[in-house]
């Protein structure tokens, strides 16, 4: 297990208390754009540009005034890494790199902080089965390992779960909290590639460590018209059991499965399959020409009995088989409370049913309602294992989202198995952490291997990843950090293709007020979701200084507004 200390020292306890002045007065001046010209910042940076330097696939930037380090108050701190494998494999290594919260706990030792005020105690998460915990990645020295590869993921049940905990009184378990959910759960204003996927990147002052830097990446993927997909088969696998047998539950599934419906075109087929004790087909595939009958068969769905996900899954995917269109989308799409008490019941055992179906094309969308013993493990192993993506909904709106606006556009998959490899380099980057992704770590040698299993992406998706850095001593704006590499498999053609970005120093900019908007919500949300989690790197960051800067985000965004909400909530709870 990795040393369980910060990363860095921190070099003043007031860093976020003038943030959050700088941005308000920023916000006074003229709403917070990135152009303010308040004096102050992250690091009392005023001379960045007013701008924020944006490096994408298309074109770097190639400005000569960059970031600096340098420093005449305070010699730059240096990290604290991890004892690392010798194979230079992350993920190989991925255990050495992460701290459970039993052994983060120990690492606290109170005072203040970044946000100028006391760091809370820490709390032991919930026994409870219902969420694994991945652990926290720790820093990895470059030198000794500069490659960081991932598969791209685009779940969000994570946030929307920690939502609900919120809305009953109740902080989530940390186990339950996956920083790239949090994160991705938000838009953010990537440019749209024209086939394919892209990735753009920019970077700031860390909130984390004093002179450290955030990198964000951002992948998008390519807008395809809506009309212009094939036609789709989709079977419903409904959970019917004694434990659906309420209206946040059955009643919002039904709600939501007669609004996708609805929007649904002519040609494509539904199919409706319920389990309790056992499986039962409702509904054979239909025609949606036959609306009103996949309608009545949707009223007539009734809870009660045990949960045998395993037979419902079996049946659902036997119907997938038969209605399956060569050429066309084929989805099966689980909606449950993720609890499987009859037939096989493990995650691992589950997903053997489905793997082979996934390869041929038949994609798993799995969509969790309700908490109780609510089992996310089982939810989010399905689908990442089935090619397809996991959801949360506790509420209509919610569900109106899921099943309509992100559902159709995953209808129309336009990267498969798509991956991420970053390689920093070890001359001007000294260490570096990736906030996330702790459970889809791929090893550094299976980047190019095409047998193994990745993300999908659907039409118009996204990904945003955070990178937190410590760079060498006098880096500028003419040096090189890194190279971002994306590989992925063309749906239709089945080529794979692979795209790359070259990241200069010239994308860092030394004042968090000058960077994009975007970006301040990226690390804000990251910065409350480590906090959730009881990161070590986040012990002196308070929930009270991170609502105050998504405050300022807000503006007539009812996502950011909520999220201030929610914010406010969790610190209310830990106080």
């Amino acid at each position: 297990m990795g040393n369980t200390q910060p990363g860095k020292a921190r070099a003043g306890s007031k860093l976020l208390a003038t943030l959050i002045a700088a941005s308000l007065v920023a916000s006074a001046c003229g709403g917070s754009d990135g152009g303010s010209d308040a004096e102050g910042g992250l690091f009392d940076g005023g001379s960045g540009q007013s701008d924020s330097s944006t490096a994408t696939t298309n074109a770097s930037a190639d400005a000569d005034d960059g970031f600096s380090l340098d420093s005449d108050d305070a010699e730059a701190p240096s990290a604290t890494y991890v004892d690392r494998a010798d194979s230079g494999d992350e993920g190989d290594a991925m255990e050495e790199e992460t701290a459970t919260p039993a052994s983060r706990a120990a690492a606290v030792e109170g005072g203040e902080g970044f946000f100028d005020a006391e760091a809370p105690e820490p709390r032991e998460p919930e026994a409870s089965n219902t969420f694994k915990d991945y652990g926290v990645r720790s820093f990895v020295e470059t030198d000794r390992d500069p490659l960081s590869t991932f598969a791209l993921d685009v779940d969000t049940a994570s946030y929307f779960i920690g939502r609900q905990f919120l809305n009953d009184g109740v902080l989530p378990p940390t186990a339950s909290v996956r920083v790239e959910e949090y994160v991705n759960t938000f838009d953010y204003d990537y440019p749209a590639p024209r086939d394919g996927l892209s990735v753009v990147a920019d970077a700031g002052p860390s909130p984390f460590n004093e002179g450290n830097v955030i990198v964000r990446l951002g992948v998008q993927a390519e807008e395809v018209r809506y009309a212009d997909r094939e036609d789709a088969s989709l079977t419903f696998v409904v959970d019917t059991s004694g434990s659906m047998d309420r209206d946040d539950r059955l009643g919002l599934v039904k709600i939501a499965l007669k609004n996708l419906v609805r929007e649904l075109d002519g040609g494509d087929t539904v199919a409706i399959v319920t389990y309790s004790n056992s499986g039962d087909v409702i509904l054979p595939p239909t025609s949606v020409r036959d609306s009103d009958v996949i309608l009545d068969a949707i009223d007539d769905l009734r809870p009660g009995g045990s949960t045998n996900l395993e037979a419902g899954l079996q049946l659902g995917y036997d119907l997938a088989d038969e209605s399956f269109q060569r050429g066309g989308i084929n989805r099966v799409i689980l909606a449950s409370d993720g609890v499987a008490n009859v037939g096989l019941t493990d995650p691992d055992g589950l997903v053997r049913l489905i793997r082979g179906d996934a390869d041929r094309g038949i994609q798993l969308v799995t969509v969790g309602v309700g908490m109780g013993n609510f089992s996310d493990v089982v939810m989010e192993t399905l689908a990442d294992d089935g090619d397809g993506f996991y959801a949360y909904v506790n509420d209509e709106e919610q569900a109106q989202k899921i099943f309509t606006d992100d559902l159709l556009s995953n209808l129309i998959t336009v990267a498969i198995d798509s991956k991420i490899q970053v390689e920093f380099d070890s001359d001007n980057v000294i260490a570096y952490r990736l906030l996330g992704f702790e459970n889809r770590a791929v090893h550094d040698d299976d980047f190019r291997n095409d047998s193994v299993d990745a993300g999908e992406l659907g039409s118009g998706h996204q990904v945003t990843a955070l990178y937190e850095l410590e760079l060498a001593r006098g880096v500028s704006g003419r040096d090189h950090l890194g190279t971002v590499a994306l590989r992925w498999e063309d749906p239709e053609t089945r080529d794979v293709r692979e795209t790359r970005l070259e990241l200069s120093g010239s994308i860092l900019q030394d004042s968090w007020n000058n960077t994009a908007d975007d970006f301040r919500l990226a690390v804000t949300v990251a910065a409350y979701a480590e906090i959730l989690r009881q990161s070590q790197y986040a012990e002196e960051i308070t929930l009270s200084n991170v609502a105050a800067e998504a405050a300022v985000l807000a503006d007539n965004s009812s996502e950011i507004r909520e999220l201030v909400e929610l914010i406010e909530q969790a610190d209310r709870l830990r106080n």
